[in-house]
């Protein structure tokens, strides 16, 4: 296998790796913020733990291998177990999460717009969320550990005060209020601002990364 996704994490911090023929070529970190290497990581604890996982090619308690990555396109949602998720370039957009720990099993959808449609819309909050939960129950996940969390829904339009164009915080809200109505318990969000989004989910955790356009990096 020619790439990997590798996640570690120790007291400092937790980080993922996208690697290429055994070479570190990308990193989410949790400390990135404070690391001058920032998402390039070239020489830390957890980068040569990698490494060291990446040249042994054996076990190592340090390290969790995820089966590959996933992203969701706008008005999209997909579905993977013990996989890499992702939402990019989220503006109004949220990022959703729904994620079962216990059977590794995990959705993301790219919401665009709020509410719901006569036509099973998947950009819609409402019919993404719906119809994520049900297919992660086909899938195996169980329906009473499903969890939430989601991000985005900036202020694109932050010059206009009219309030159908507030659509980021229309979309948040309508994804808060479907996961309510539904039972899902929401275990973390970011959400508004003015600021654009990269949203992932690491299944290893259950954490779910925001990754700025402005260059700030959180786990949640």
């Amino acid at each position: 296998m020619n790439s990997k996704i590798l996640f570690t994490s120790n007291e400092k911090g937790k980080a993922i790796f996208l690697t290429e023929r055994n070479v570190l070529v990308k990193s989410y970190c949790s400390i990135s913020n404070k690391c001058s290497f920032q998402d390039g990581c070239q020489s830390c604890d957890m980068a040569n733990t990698a490494k060291k996982y990446l040249a042994d090619t054996t076990p190592n308690s340090g390290i969790i291998a995820l089966e590959g990555e996933l992203s969701a396109g706008i008005g999209e949602y997909k579905i993977g177990k013990n996989i890499l998720l992702k939402a990019m370039g989220l503006g109004s957009c949220v990022g959703v999460i729904l994620y079962d720990i216990s059977t590794g099993i995990c959705g993301i959808a790219h919401v665009l717009l709020p509410g719901t449609s006569q036509n099973g819309e998947t950009k819609y909050a409402e019919i993404a969320i719906e119809q994520m939960f049900e297919e992660m129950i086909k899938k195996g996940a169980r329906r009473r550990k499903i969890a939430a969390k989601f991000a985005g829904g900036a202020q694109v339009f932050k010059h206009m005060n009219l309030e159908i164009l507030k659509i980021g915080n229309r979309n948040a809200i309508s994804v808060e209020e479907t996961l309510i109505k539904k039972n899902i318990p929401i275990r973390a969000k970011d959400v508004g601002g003015e600021a654009g989004r990269n949203v992932m989910f690491n299944p290893a955790d259950g954490s779910m990364i925001v990754k700025y356009t402005k260059g700030e990096t959180l786990w949640l």
